[in-house]
């Protein structure tokens, strides 16, 4: 395999992966489906940013680790507003599984952490991971929780801590592109 061919192959094979695994756990929490969108613009983006060149860790890292860390506190929002319960009766299911609903997130929270490593270590062919962190897990999330607040007319589970990402989203989008820009020379 040459080197071109794993720097792509290397992260659709991760984007095809985390595509499976989004639509088998959207069978029991639905509201995961809308990460597989999620999943194809980060390979989008990744071919774009991350595979053109290697950005300096010490412009998105910090940025990133308090973004995640942020993660962390909206989790706990989430699970103290019934996000569990209010998300599925919002789109007219039943209440997720308390169990699974928390396997589902720490497990995702330690691939987050996995992709502050692939950062600080420069890995190419693994940025997919925390990009898909900074485009969903951040800016996708933050805007969800704030539409679907608009939708419901007041506070929804997670709104607070959504907020915060509405600033931190854009500034690490920012970063990366001007991090991952290639300068042409004529």
């Amino acid at each position: 395999m040459t080197k071109l061919n794993k720097h792509i192959l290397i992260p659709l094979v991760i984007a095809s992966i985390a595509i499976v695994i989004f639509w088998i756990v959207s069978l029991t929490l639905n509201s995961v489906i809308v990460f597989i969108p999620g999943v194809i613009v980060s390979y989008l983006l990744y071919l774009n940013t991350f595979y053109k060149k290697t950005p300096n860790p010490e412009r998105i890292l910090p940025l990133y680790l308090l973004a995640l860390g942020i993660q962390f506190i909206h989790f706990t929002e989430e699970y103290l507003t019934d996000f569990t319960i209010e998300v599925p009766k919002l789109l007219g299911r039943e209440e997720y599984p308390l169990d699974y609903w928390l396997v589902f997130n720490m497990v995702a929270y330690f691939v987050f952490i996995i992709g502050g490593i692939i950062l600080f270590k420069k890995i190419k062919e693994l940025m997919i991971i925390p990009l898909f962190f900074i485009l969903v897990g951040v800016l996708l999330n933050s805007i969800g929780h704030i539409l679907i607040s608009l939708y419901v007319g007041g506070y929804f589970s997670g709104l607070y801590t959504a907020l915060i990402y509405i600033v931190i989203g854009p500034i690490l989008i920012k970063r990366v592109l001007d991090e991952t820009k290639v300068v042409k020379m004529d």
